[in-house]
Formats: structure tokens, sequence, C-alpha cells
């Protein structure tokens, strides 16, 4: 919850100007701040972990479905991710700035491999623990604010686009 409030209750220092959690509701819930919710996704395998980069939020999360039909997504920089198409395959480096310009990874490079047709049931998955957030949401948020909670858990599905289908 911090990534989507923080930014509406912190001034450029990140110093907090609200007094309490309920406090800090009111005023994401008041505010016309539409910025991005930081995160992304993170990947992970057996081997490796790949760290979204630093500008693209968790709201971005539903672009994933692009790549199901050979778009092309931005994931941020800093760690920079590059994902490269591979036939069956969607190979997905970390710290692609790392390259001379014009240059592709080398196998030494940390990546991951996706199946591709594997991607849609994973975005599925990411689905499930989202819808799993919001109900952990209203618990939470009926204990700190509860003549809010629905509209506060209604606010963050919108943001993250939660409960729309998923439609590839």
């Amino acid at each position: 919850m911090w990534a989507l409030i923080g930014r509406n209750v912190t001034v450029d220092d990140m110093s907090i100007i609200v007094a309490d959690p309920a406090e800090a509701i009111e005023a994401y819930l008041t505010s016309d701040d539409d910025t991005y919710a930081p995160g992304g996704l993170r990947v992970t395998d057996d081997d490796g972990v790949i760290d979204p980069g630093c500008c693209v939020g968790l709201d971005e999360w539903r672009d994933w479905l692009g790549v199901v039909g050979g778009q092309v997504i931005y994931l941020g920089h800093d760690p920079d991710v590059l994902l490269e198409p591979r036939g069956p395959v969607l190979r997905l480096w970390q710290d692609k700035d790392q390259l001379l310009p014009g240059k592709l990874p080398g196998p030494s490079e940390r990546y991951i491999d996706i199946p591709r047709d594997a991607l849609l049931h994973l975005l599925q998955g990411v689905h499930q623990d989202l819808a799993g957030f919001l109900v952990a949401l209203r618990e939470w948020a009926q204990n700190i604010v509860p003549g809010l909670a629905d509209q506060l858990v209604l606010a963050v599905d919108r943001r993250l686009q939660i409960s729309a289908p998923l439609d590839a």
C-alpha cells in the first residue's frame, strides 16, 4: 500500500506529512494524483531474479499481455531490462545498459527464459495474486477506516486494473 499511498502523504524529502494510516488513506482517496505504482513484476526462476526497472509500475502489469501477441513493452531502466523474443521463449535480460550501443547481451549475461506459451498462465497467476491482495486490503482497511474500506479497495482496483477480465 505504501507504494500507492506514499507519494500522496510525503513531501519532496520523503518526510511523512500525515499523522496515521487513516489520514494517509484519506489523503490517497482525495488526491487526483494518478502516478504510477512503483514496483512492476519481478520474474524469477530456479537460477535467478530479474527485477523490474525503476520507472515501471505495478499498474502496468497488464502490458505483459501485449507480449503474448508479439508486442514490445517498456520494462524500465536502472536496472535496464530487455525482453527479447527467441521463437518459443521470451528471454528477459537484466542490466542491458552495461552493453555497448547496438550490442545484444551475450550468453554470460544474466537472463531468464519464459516459455512463450506459459506467459498467459503466469499472468493469470499475477491476476489471482492481485485479487487476493484486494481481499486482504479490504480486511486491513476495515480495521483502520471502516467507512472508507470499500472506497479504498475500489480505488486500488481501478488503479491497478485488477478485477477487469484478463484478455490476451
